[in-house]
């Protein structure tokens, strides 16, 4: 009986881009150490919007952004920056051009609930007319 190895086959794990993605709520992070600070980015993909939050838990820093998805990264972003609110009710919203986001390095998570995605949702709703 003669026994003949071959190599090992590597299968490679195509992970869709940020663009081909189907519309719904998503979450990547980039680690998935739950002991160490990371970065995470929550977001809903609209028709040919994205909408989301991108949180930083080493800096403490967090902001909204809206953007259009081309390949891996999301483009054309405006971010949405919280400012005093003038009433207790209403958020107040400052709206600024933002830097593009790229996903390479970032991993997908099971989406869940979110209040900041929500948050991040509510700052670019179009502004209803009194």
């Amino acid at each position: 009986m003669m026994l003949t190895l071959s190599p090992a086959t590597v299968i490679t794990q195509i992970r869709p881009t940020v663009e081909s993605l189907r519309d719904g709520d998503y979450r990547y992070r980039d680690s998935f150490a739950i002991d160490r600070p990371f970065r995470e980015i929550q977001f809903r993909k609209q028709d040919r919007y994205i909408t989301g939050s991108d949180s930083d838990k080493r800096t403490g820093k967090s902001y909204c952004f809206r953007g259009i998805p081309q390949q891996n990264n999301i483009i054309n972003i405006t971010v949405a920056i919280e400012s005093s609110p003038k009433t207790a009710q209403q958020t107040q919203w400052k709206l600024a051009p933002g830097n593009p986001i790229n996903f390479d390095r970032l991993y997908p998570l099971q989406a869940g609930p979110g209040l900041e995605l929500y948050k991040c949702l509510t700052a670019f709703l179009p502004k209803l007319k009194e």
